[in-house]
């Protein structure tokens, strides 16, 4: 695989050809003097290779998977009390098996993203499917606590792709100056479904009662599987080319040619390529796919089998800041500070406000209009702002460009916080509640891309283990606050929890600023040991 970077410093790579001087791939559209990264091969087959309209259709399977996927998990915030009356559930047992779910999102991607990357990413998303709605058409039927905390369990176990699995099947396909923009698509998708989702299942409680609230989400499920089972393709590619490294700075160029399984046309031998174009003497001749190809459920091929090597791969970025601290962010403001106002959302507005499930799934219409503000921050802002970095840097794009971004958390946060805290305290006009819910949803959108896209752009080689890694700490996070929320707020009281809240939320995101200015130092640290795992990676034929 090509390489331009500098290999003291993982991801710090010549994004611009400012001279036109290196002899790489660039891009055909927008700015010419942009290099394409991670440099496709030559092969039409190559996820990177195809055409917009094929990776447009790959990216509406993702995005589909996603929204169906993320509603049931987000469906009961708006009728927990019609939840906890109709049955023998209490709030605290909805908020736990919520926890619960959370946990084993997390901890259930150590198994998909192996068997992924093991097997193919196109099973592991129908299996994951199949599981959803046979969970999700049970779980209503579970009115104690045991049952229920075991459905929300399994929810979470067979619904773990959703956070790891969506992002590596993003850049799969989208070069790394594109991938702002398609990891904010991705982003705006998952908090879509789970900002809307409490909103819908408001109205069907009224109209149908709480258990349609999720068989409804079976339903829709089923409608993704049949879509991505006819439109989805694999990903997963081993990419063979000839490689050059440059490193970012330098001038020399080293060239070697690796083998591949491509297959050479010599002089007088006789082939018959899978293109319509006529083979030259020496030409590599790639065979194509057909569409009854595209929907094999068998992976792209057959691997020594590591399952076991990869499921442990993960633990092993535990040991680089870099990604600890990415996981860190994406934890506190996608799910900690969201989880928190979430576990009071219903019961404030219910007791407080006098709010009846319609009026309560309105509420939630301010958290919407924060996501969508939150997705527009980070494509419209995001791109610009790495190639605008790069440029001054003289070509030179850093992974710590696009944690500007977290500027925004930086300020959303604290205020959102202390306005829903005081404001319930104090009673104050429903509307500030619901702005706090915006505001709030403006840092838990962004979030999501601007971690993954960090983390992924520091080691971008070993990608599919450190999201795991990332999805680990995120929803350990919210299994901890989902856990110790209730007794927290009892002993401490909202007014009082909310003002500590903000006071740590305010700290933990005015550590970007460290992060900006350590963050290159901490991975030349990391340089040796990263590039003995990526070289032990590719020996192994885990390559991604």
């Amino acid at each position: 695989m090509t390489v331009i970077e500098d290999k003291s410093a993982p991801g710090t790579l010549q994004l611009i050809d400012e001279n036109g001087e290196m002899h790489v791939k660039h891009s055909d559209t927008g700015a010419k003097d942009i290099v394409l990264v991670p440099v496709p091969s030559d092969d039409p087959e190559d996820p990177l290779n195809w055409s917009f309209k094929r990776k447009m259709l790959q990216t509406s399977c993702v995005v589909m998977y996603t929204v169906m996927m993320v509603f049931p998990s987000s469906a009961v915030y708006s009728v927990t009390t019609p939840i906890s009356k109709a049955t023998s559930l209490t709030i605290n047992d909805l908020v736990s098996g919520t926890g619960a779910m959370f946990l084993f999102y997390g901890w259930g991607c150590i198994v998909w993203q192996a068997f992924a990357l093991q097997y193919g990413k196109r099973p592991a998303y129908l299996i994951s499917m199949i599981g959803s709605i046979v969970v999700t058409g049970v779980t209503p039927l579970c009115v104690t606590n045991g049952p229920y905390l075991a459905t929300k369990i399994l929810q979470g176990f067979f619904g773990a792709p959703v956070e790891s699995l969506c992002e590596i099947s993003m850049t799969d396909i989208w070069f790394s100056h594109e991938r702002p923009l398609f990891l904010a698509v991705y982003g705006l998708s998952l908090a879509f479904s789970g900002k809307l989702a409490p909103v819908f299942a408001a109205f069907i409680n009224t109209g149908m009662g709480w258990k349609w609230t999720l068989w409804w989400c079976a339903i829709g499920m089923g409608v993704s599987f049949v879509y991505c089972f006819f439109l989805m393709e694999e990903t997963n590619y081993d990419r063979h080319l000839p490689t050059s490294t440059v490193s970012a700075g330098a001038s020399s160029e080293e060239v070697s040619e690796t083998a591949g399984d491509e297959k050479v046309v010599e002089a007088g031998e006789k082939t018959i390529p899978a293109t319509d174009a006529p083979v030259e003497a020496g030409q590599i001749a790639y065979p194509r796919k057909t569409y009854w190809q595209k929907l094999s459920v068998t992976g792209d091929r057959k691997r020594p089998n590591r399952l076991l090597e990869v499921m442990w791969s993960p633990f092993k970025f535990f040991t680089m800041p870099v990604v600890v601290w990415a996981g860190f962010m994406y934890g506190s403001n996608g799910l900690v500070w969201p989880g928190i106002l979430n576990a009071t959302a219903s019961p404030t507005y219910t007791k407080v406000y006098k709010f009846n499930s319609n009026a309560v799934g309105f509420a939630y219409f301010g958290a919407f209009v924060g996501m969508v503000l939150g997705a527009l921050w980070v494509a419209a802002v995001g791109p610009r702002l790495v190639m605008r970095l790069a440029r001054r840097n003289h070509g030179v794009a850093e992974p710590e460009h696009i944690l500007w971004l977290f500027l925004a958390s930086l300020v959303c946060v604290p205020f959102a916080m202390l306005l829903w805290g005081l404001g319930a305290a104090d009673h104050i006009h429903w509307f500030g509640m619901v702005f706090a819910q915006c505001i709030l949803a403006i840092s838990s959108t962004l979030c999501l891309s601007t971690s993954i896209q960090y983390a992924t752009s520091a080691y971008r080689d070993m990608g599919g283990e450190l999201i795991t890694t990332i999805i680990l700490i995120r929803n350990t996070l919210s299994f901890a606050i989902n856990y110790g929320i209730t007794p927290w707020i009892n002993a401490e009281g909202q007014r009082n929890t909310f003002i500590t809240v903000a006071v740590i939320a305010l700290v933990c995101n005015a550590t970007m600023f460290p992060a900006i200015i350590w963050g290159k130092k901490l991975r030349m640290k990391s340089a040796d040991r990263y590039w003995k795992w990526v070289a032990s990676a590719r020996a192994k034929g885990l390559s991604h």
